[in-house]
């Protein structure tokens, strides 16, 4: 007879990830799919995923990718298109993600911005240098009536995990969306590193995709299993509420 008994190891059940805000599945307007083929795939992916709802966001970018909501909304037309030819019953609705800079301040002020959720407005940084007058923006997303999302904060290398300035976008007001590949190291150890810190920190408002292709959806699940997207999910994330 053992003097001591083995304590079992206690085992959670996976809580699945059932909802999407980060996304680049419509058809030719981005860097995201090419075709209605590989946009037809993706939404399939996420199906086969169980997913429930996806929100997809193509970028809006004066120097790149300069969407208007009508060119977004045109791709959206045919993407539903090709999905009710196809069969395809699933819920796909329609943001945008914007790169921070005078051009969403104009759009802004034509009240030209495509929100997802509870008026939640998806931004990006230039991953190459840091953002200046990032309290302008926000003042100016929230003066429009939108809460301002930061996407992937934990892929722009140059803020090196600085704890510091997170904790200053945080005092902004900014929420943060983090892209689930990273914990993977997908994009390298860099923002794998910086994921981890933000989960502990628990400045981990929305998990997205950020999928471009049907080959990062098919991990998802994969992903979503990990320990540390578990630990995110089980302290309250806003994907649920979406």
């Amino acid at each position: 007879m053992a003097l001591f008994s083995k304590r079992k190891k206690q085992h959670h059940p996976v809580i699945p990830l059932l909802k999407d805000m980060h996304s680049h599945l419509l058809p030719g307007i981005d860097d995201g799919a090419q075709t209605v083929e590989e946009s037809l795939d993706m939404v399939r992916a996420f199906q086969a995923q169980g997913y429930t709802k996806i929100i997809t966001t193509p970028h809006v970018h004066s120097q790149r990718y300069l969407n208007s909501t009508n060119d977004i909304m045109h791709a959206r037309d045919i993407l539903l298109e090709a999905m009710e030819k196809e069969n395809i019953s699933f819920p796909v609705e329609i943001a945008a993600e914007y790169y921070a800079d005078e051009h969403l301040l104009t759009l802004l002020e034509k009240n030209d911005v495509l929100s997802f959720g509870d008026n939640y407005l998806l931004c990006e940084f230039s991953f190459l240098m840091p953002p200046v007058g990032t309290d302008i923006i926000v003042k100016e997303i929230k003066n429009a009536g939108y809460i301002p999302v930061l996407a992937h904060p934990e892929r722009y290398e140059y803020l090196n995990g600085n704890v510091s300035i997170y904790e200053r976008l945080r005092e902004e007001e900014f929420l943060f969306q983090a892209n689930l590949p990273s914990i993977y190291g997908l994009y390298g150890p860099g923002p794998k590193i910086t994921f981890e810190m933000l989960a502990k920190k628990g400045w981990v408002d929305f998990l997205g995709s950020d999928a471009h292709d049907a080959a990062t959806v098919d991990l998802l699940n994969e992903i979503t299993a990990t320990g540390v997207v578990q630990n995110i999910i089980r302290h309250g994330i806003r994907n649920h509420n979406l």
